[in-house]
């Protein structure tokens, strides 16, 4: 729930809606829909999860295509034979910067291999060795294409960004869900068991370092990223989406371009904002004979005022159709009218 105070607030100075307690805001939660925004084919949907949850795949950006060009990275990462390891923390928070350094330092003397090291990390207690390139701010889309293997935090995107370049992947995690990815790419044999940073030591380094150069792993690695590559996890998320949009409810009757917000109860109506402003235009109803819909109804008292109908009003108050097409929901409203009156009629004389 640590998103709960910026959600409240968009909920109060945006939707104007009351906040919501822990307690509410989990009871609402119960019965919504959710995207799970990972690759199926690292961690597929388990069986027991119902209709309303999918795994849609990974989402990524092109950073790659507003990069600005660093010639000393690119230099160091063309000068050997060997491509370069990654090792980076992102923006954790690392306790004991030096000692950090000094193990990935010492591990990398080991091993023989060259690093692009994230600048946080570097320290300053240290003279850089030559197999070592500092590097700030820069988009992993890129700098992993001319990488080996990478070594970072286990953020959710970081390891998506690296097995999506198809790299054998060390992760040292700090808490939260990296742990969980550190377990899920060992699994995979992408990469070995995680190293938690509070327990990094030289030795376990050298030995990750070891494995993720192995090429069994690497081809793992490969396979992982080919699978990856063939999902689109924005267009799996939109079309998932809509798909579990209640359409039905949200339809506008009379006329159905924009969505329902409103209904008009003693006609079991539900209509868009523009409709109801042709049927107000026309005098065919008034203010109070309107309430608000609410497309799904919550278990949070008093969701919807009847007030916010007019955040769907549209430019300049007029309604956005032809003459004709006013005509003709306003001749449907009067024949469901019409239909509803002499049905009355019936009921008091068969009565």
């Amino acid at each position: 729930m640590g998103l709960s105070k910026a959600i409240n607030d968009f909920r109060e100075n945006i939707l104007r809606l009351p906040r919501l307690s822990r307690e509410q805001a989990h009871r609402m939660m119960n019965d919504t829909p959710h995207t799970y925004c990972w690759s199926p084919s690292l961690v597929p949907k388990p069986r027991d999860w119902d209709s309303k949850i999918d795994v849609c795949g990974f989402f990524f950006v092109n950073g790659a295509a507003n990069r600005e060009a660093q010639n000393d990275l690119e230099d160091f990462l063309k000068n050997s034979d060997q491509r370069p390891l990654y090792i980076g923390f992102g923006s954790m928070n690392v306790d004991d910067r030096h000692k950090i350094f000094k193990i990935v330092r010492d591990a990398l003397e080991i091993t023989q291999r060259r690093a692009v090291v994230s600048g946080s990390l570097v320290s300053d207690n240290f003279e850089l060795p030559p197999n070592i390139f500092p590097c700030g701010d820069c988009p992993h889309d890129w700098l992993f294409q001319h990488v080996d293997g990478v070594c970072h935090h286990g953020g959710a995107g970081t390891t998506a960004a690296g097995l999506r370049a198809g790299l054998p992947t060390i992760i040292v995690p700090f808490f939260g869900d990296q742990f969980f990815w550190g377990e899920i790419v060992a699994q995979k044999k992408v990469g070995p068991a995680p190293l938690p940073v509070k327990n990094l030591n030289t030795q376990d380094l050298v030995k990750a370092i070891q494995f993720i150069s192995e090429p069994q792993v690497k081809e793992n690695a490969r396979n992982i990223s080919r699978k990856i590559r063939d999902e689109d996890g924005c267009l799996n998320a939109m079309n998932t989406f809509h798909h579990q949009l209640p359409l039905d409810a949200m339809r506008s009757d009379l006329e159905s371009t924009y969505a329902a917000c409103c209904t008009i109860p003693k006609y079991s109506l539900k209509i868009s904002w523009p409709v109801a402003e042709v049927l107000l235009n026309a005098n065919s109803i008034t203010g109070d004979d309107l309430r608000p819909w609410n497309t799904k109804t919550w278990n949070s008292a008093e969701s919807c005022k009847l007030r916010m109908l007019l955040r769907w009003r549209t430019s300049e108050d007029v309604p956005p159709y032809s003459d004709a097409d006013c005509q003709l929901i306003l001749t449907k409203f009067n024949d469901i009218v019409h239909r509803a009156s002499h049905g009355l009629d019936r009921m008091f004389t068969d009565g």
